[in-house]
C-alpha cells in the first residue's frame, strides 16, 4: 500500500512539472546593443582624450560596443545595418552595414571617434537601422536599441598652480609643444618659466599671438 501510495505521489508531482515546463524561447533573430555601463537605461559609451594623447598625437580613438543576437540561432548570414544621429555625425567612423555568421551570437561593432577640440565635446547616437532593407533582423531588448556615444576632450590638467601663470588652452598646447611632456612631468624651475616665455617671444617673431579662453594674448611671468 505504501509502495503505490509514493508512486502515486511521484505521478502527480511529475505532471506538475510538465505543467509549469517554461516554452522554449521560439522567435525570429533579434539583436541588442549590450549595456555595459551601470549608468542608468541609457546605454553609453565614453570616449575621453587628455593631454597625453595630443602629446602622442591621436586625432581619433577606437572604440566598439557589443550586439548581441536573441532567438533562433543562424542559419545563414544576416546583414546587421547601423546609422547614426547629431550634428557631429560625421566626427565617428563607422562601418554602416556588419554580417553577422551563422552560428555566431555575438560580435563587436568597431568605430574610431574625432578628437574634439580642446576642454570640448560631443554626442552621437547609434541605432539600428531598420529602415534599411538589407537589415536582416527584428527589434530585440527595447533598452537595447540605441548607444549615445559621448566624447570629450579633457586637456586641462588637475594640477595647475598658476606657476606658469592662469591657466587657457592654447598657453598649455603651448607648453605641450615646447617642453614635450604634462603638467606633471614640467618642473616648476626658474629656469623652466625662463625657457617658455623665450620660446613664446621666438615664436611671436613670425606668428599670430595665441590668445586665452577671455580672448587675450597668453603671458608667461
Amino acid at each position: 500500500m505504501k509502495k503505490h501510495l509514493l508512486i502515486g505521489l511521484w505521478l502527480l508531482l511529475a505532471a506538475g512539472c510538465r505543467q509549469n515546463e517554461i516554452e522554449p524561447y521560439d522567435q525570429t533573430p533579434r539583436v541588442s546593443f549590450r549595456n555595459e555601463s551601470s549608468q542608468g537605461a541609457q546605454i553609453e559609451r565614453f570616449v575621453y582624450f587628455s593631454d597625453m594623447d595630443y602629446l602622442n598625437g591621436l586625432t581619433s580613438k577606437p572604440d566598439s560596443v557589443r550586439i548581441e543576437l536573441m532567438g533562433n540561432a543562424l542559419t545563414e548570414p544576416r546583414t546587421c545595418c547601423f546609422r547614426l544621429d547629431g550634428e557631429q555625425a560625421s566626427e565617428i567612423d563607422m562601418p554602416e552595414k556588419i554580417l553577422f555568421e551563422a552560428g555566431i551570437y555575438a560580435l563587436y561593432l568597431k568605430y574610431r571617434t574625432a578628437r574634439p577640440e580642446p576642454e570640448g565635446n560631443y554626442s552621437v547616437l547609434l541605432e539600428f537601422d531598420t529602415d534599411n532593407p538589407e537589415h536582416g533582423f527584428d527589434l530585440g531588448k527595447q533598452e537595447g536599441q540605441q548607444v549615445l556615444i559621448r566624447v570629450e576632450f579633457k586637456l586641462q590638467p588637475s594640477g595647475w598652480n598658476n606657476y606658469f601663470g592662469t591657466y587657457s588652452n592654447g598657453k598649455y598646447l603651448f607648453m605641450l609643444d615646447t617642453f614635450g611632456g604634462i603638467y606633471a612631468s614640467i618642473p616648476q624651475t626658474t629656469a623652466n618659466r625662463q625657457l617658455v616665455r623665450e620660446a613664446y617671444q621666438l615664436y611671436r617673431q613670425g606668428n599670430p599671438p595665441i590668445l586665452d579662453d577671455d580672448g587675450n594674448e597668453i603671458v608667461f611671468p
